[in-house]
């Protein structure tokens, strides 16, 4: 990790991301979690950032630095991957901050070989999810949602909750291994890739399928179109999950429009389903026979094909749930309305 220095560019830069419609709470250990990404010009550079793309002359004159000076920490921010930088058709440079999650917790464990520094870094985002940063994430619209198995459902899922037609519908994908799972170390589910590569279609459709055999719930954005990602999560490490199994926050994760439903008189009473389910959505009832949850129960359908008797199975919902957000700035602008944060943001500290 690197050494400690005056606090003031830190602080900026973390009153900058609290004030997301994310939300990042300002914490001791969120300033060493901004130390590891950013050298102290660099963080004081990016607290005069956005969230949206913008000339570097004007970062540059807002931060109160010269051009060349700001360009240099800009490229080496980019190259790092901890801002986000292109060159636009007209030659001008732009740049902007990554939003914390998806985005910058997840990139030095997608991009960079383990490490006792990574190891480090895994333990200050642990510390900082269970002090502040998991209820804070868990707080006002949710920003994911859970998928039904890719072969769970009965009848047809609508496109935004089918797993496969997301990736096939996408631009090329990028397979990663899970941060999460890498940050806790607490979980032996498969990581399927050791560093981040582009994978085509059917080999993304295999690692979907590689991750229900293992039991891993598939989650995704909040959203209708524009998805950025698909996660495949466990109980024991994802920031997503743990909100409900650690955070006792039920509904912490969308469900998808699908429950799980037991068919008592075929229910053998074998707790299969009870120690497959992720958030602890299924019991066994007085008469030895599965029971759900329903204020948990996710509607990922991992459950079903764990069951030997073909007990159970998914159905749509009663209250059939409906995904209101678009695409990514729809769901960011409901994020903000929820919790008070305006979207976007512009809070520039003062040079």
């Amino acid at each position: 990790m690197a050494q400690r220095y005056d606090d003031k560019p830190y602080r900026q830069l973390a009153s900058l991301f609290a004030s997301h419609p994310i939300g990042a709470p300002e914490t001791d250990t969120f300033l060493d979690i901004l130390r590891f990404y950013y050298e102290p010009e660099e963080a004081h550079l990016g607290a005069h950032m956005t969230w949206n793309l913008e000339p570097e002359e004007e970062i540059a004159k807002r931060a109160g630095m010269s051009l060349d000076e700001a360009s240099e920490h800009l490229t080496a921010m980019a190259s790092k991957f901890f801002i986000r930088g292109i060159k636009r058709p007209d030659g001008v440079r732009v740049f902007r901050l990554p939003l914390i999650l998806p985005g910058l917790f997840e990139v030095p464990f997608a991009v960079r070989q383990k490490s006792p520094d990574l190891d480090e870094l895994g333990d200050l985002w642990e510390k900082y999810y269970a002090e502040a940063f998991g209820h804070q994430l868990h707080t006002g619209f949710q920003m994911s949602r859970a998928l039904p198995a890719v072969d769970a459902p009965t009848d047809r899922v609508v496109p935004y909750e089918d797993a496969v037609k997301i990736i096939e519908n996408a631009p090329p994908a990028v397979i990663l291994p899970c941060p999460c799972r890498q940050a806790a170390r607490n979980c032996d589910d498969p990581l399927s890739t050791p560093r981040m590569r582009p994978a085509p279609t059917d080999e993304v459709v295999e690692v979907l399928k590689m991750a229900e055999k293992a039991g891993l719930v598939h989650t995704t954005m909040n959203t209708q179109e524009d998805f950025w990602v698909i996660c495949n999560c466990c109980r024991h490490a994802c920031h997503l999950l743990r909100g409900i199994t650690m955070l006792d926050i039920p509904h912490a994760v969308a469900p998808s429009s699908y429950w799980a439903v037991v068919d008592d008189g075929l229910c053998s009473g074998c707790e299969a389903c009870v120690e497959r389910c992720q958030v602890s959505a299924i019991s066994m009832g007085d008469d030895n026979v599965a029971v759900i949850d329903y204020e948990r129960c996710l509607g990922c359908g991992i459950c079903v094909s764990i069951c030997a008797p073909e007990a159970l199975r998914l159905e749509k919902r009663d209250d059939r749930i409906f995904t209101p957000a678009h695409d990514a700035l729809e769901l960011l602008v409901m994020r903000s309305e929820s919790t008070g944060r305006p979207y976007p943001v512009h809070h520039h500290q003062p040079v």
